[in-house]
C-alpha cells in the first residue's frame, strides 16, 4: 500500500467527515485548534481513534501509518470547511 494518498482521496475523506460528524463537533474542533494548534495531536488516542475508525468503516483502506499521518489534516480541513460555511 502506498504511504501517501491522492488529493482525490483526501477530498473524499474530508467530505465524508463533514457528512458524518455533527457540525457542532467540527466547529468545536476548529475552535480548539484555534486556541491550541496541537489540539488534534494531543487527542490522537481520543478523537483520533474515532476518526480513523470512521474512515476505515467507510472503506478508506489505508494502512495504519498512513491513517496516523492523514487523519489530522483531513479532520482539520473538514473543520475548516464547516467553519467557513458558517461565516
Amino acid at each position: 500500500m502506498c504511504p501517501c494518498i491522492s488529493e482525490e482521496e483526501r477530498k473524499k475523506a474530508t467530505q465524508y467527515l463533514i457528512e458524518v460528524i455533527p457540525r457542532e463537533m467540527l466547529l468545536q474542533v476548529y475552535e480548539e485548534i484555534s486556541r491550541e494548534p496541537d489540539w488534534l495531536i494531543m487527542h490522537h488516542f481520543g478523537i483520533g481513534i474515532e476518526i480513523r475508525n470512521l474512515l476505515r468503516a467507510k472503506g478508506f483502506a489505508w494502512d495504519d501509518i498512513t491513517l496516523d499521518r492523514e487523519w489530522e489534516p483531513i479532520t482539520l480541513e473538514a473543520a475548516r470547511k464547516v467553519y467557513k460555511e458558517m461565516q
